[in-house]
């Protein structure tokens, strides 16, 4: 398959296109990783590296997107990407990667023997078959003595579709833009080919059982899996809390699956794949050190909360977003609980999108373990500073609660029909850069 397709399929830039499917708005950042997430579906495989690579190594991730293992930062190693997109690229690198760059996959730009780790998620059945043997010699080749390479692989059941060069303009149209597939194969041709580089394979099918809320939806809808209508249906009117909740339970079950070690069936949908010339250690949890996740002391002395990993933010927020900067949106009401001494002053920035702001600006309300310390009303869009000085009066013991009230909310996007599932969030501000002064 070559890049004819793509110009079959009407698509001519691979770059921008990569760009608009792979340049996430959540938040990749390992300072923004809360612990809890690694029982999330949508952390699965990039958990399963974490608990593969030994801390202090050197990574290189192959079709890096916006940099999703930047938690592998966590584990004071090195991790470089390379993608097609120069917007992914500098993502990455916004996103903590040591380094990233613009590249083909086929002429990686280091030197030989440069990595110990070399990595990808959900990026081989986006090369060509003919590249495919190229770009597996590139892996081999910046890989050092005993290094071992890693990936995640969406496979295909050629028996349940049609071949590319069988399918209708408009049908291949559909196919390579729903994820920009134009290389899936079975899971033993994967094996088979790794077996020509590597001296040792391993691979094992996942999600036979174990999707997220959204992704069993969209295999339903643009794949065609046969999922119960009634149970697609129930997941499609899953509030945003409801659907976070089913995706930590399905990720929970999946990190069990291979903490007892249980082999699923062949799922005809996806792989997990190691390879090595060394002999291989265990397929799962070969560096398994957790203790990475969770706040050190080196992580509480920043004077911004936002990085701080012994600052509990609590259910009154929604998970961190791209607004840009990064920031996270408000309920009617948030908490953040936080540690300090001597607290002069807090600063944040905030902003709103709500429709009506001239007609009816939004009350806020600043208070500091129970007492109100500032209130302003919002009368635009946009980023404001804003400060507000802690009264000596205030008891604290060190421990502080800052709390954020407003006077009103709205659901965004709960409607909107370009959603694959419903977004019923009732949102006011989102919030950045909490900075405490003393």
């Amino acid at each position: 398959m070559s890049d004819n397709l793509y110009r079959r399929a009407g698509i001519n830039d691979l770059g921008e296109f990569y760009r608009t499917k792979f340049v996430s708005d959540e938040i990749l950042d390992e300072r923004y990783f809360n612990p809890i997430d690694r029982f999330d579906m949508r952390f699965a495989r990039t958990m399963w590296v974490f608990d593969n690579v030994r801390p202090g190594s050197t990574v290189l991730d192959l079709g890096c997107g916006a940099g999703m293992l930047a938690l592998l930062k966590r584990k004071k190693l090195t991790i470089v990407g390379v993608d097609l997109s120069t917007e992914c690229a500098i993502a990455a690198k916004r996103n903590g990667y040591d380094d990233a760059f613009t590249s083909t996959l086929t002429q990686l730009p280091f030197p030989d023997q440069s990595f110990d780790y070399v990595v990808s998620l959900d990026v081989l059945g986006h090369v060509p078959f003919e590249e495919k043997d190229t770009v597996l010699a590139e892996i081999r080749r910046v890989l050092r003595p005993g290094g071992v390479t890693m990936h995640g692989i969406e496979c295909t059941d050629k028996s349940g579709r049609p071949s590319y060069d069988e399918m209708s303009p408009e049908d291949l149209k559909q196919f390579v833009e729903i994820d920009g597939h134009v290389g899936l194969e079975e899971e033993q041709e994967h094996a088979a080919r790794f077996q020509r580089f590597f001296k040792n394979v391993a691979i094992e099918p996942r999600y036979a059982l174990c999707l997220s809320s959204e992704e069993f939806i969209k295999q339903a809808d643009k794949y065609g899996l046969p999922f119960e209508d009634d149970f697609v249906d129930y997941l499609r009117g899953l509030s945003f809390k409801e659907r976070r909740a089913f995706d930590l339970a399905m990720g929970y079950v999946f990190n069990k699956i291979s903490d007892l070690h249980v082999k699923l069936p062949k799922a005809g949908l996806y792989v997990l794949l190691k390879a090595s010339d060394a002999e291989l250690g265990p397929f799962y949890n070969e560096h398994r050190e957790r203790q990475y996740l969770f706040a050190t002391p080196t992580d509480t002395v920043s004077n911004c909360l936002d990085r701080r990993h012994d600052v509990n933010f609590d259910e009154g927020w929604f998970e961190p977003e791209m607004v840009p900067p990064i920031a996270r949106w408000m309920s009617e009401r948030g908490g953040v609980s936080f540690r300090a001494t001597n607290l002069s002053s807090i600063t944040f920035d905030l902003t709103s999108h709500l429709h009506d702001l001239k007609q009816k600006p939004l009350g806020l309300e600043v208070y500091l373990n129970g007492e109100k310390i500032t209130a302003c009303s919002i009368l635009r869009p946009g980023w404001l500073a804003i400060q507000a000085n802690v009264p000596a009066s205030i008891a604290h013991d060190g421990q502080y609660q800052l709390e954020l009230r407003v006077d009103r909310t709205w659901q965004p996007r709960i409607n909107d029909p370009n959603r694959e599932t419903r977004d019923d969030r009732e949102i006011s501000i989102a919030v950045c850069n909490i900075q405490v002064w003393e």
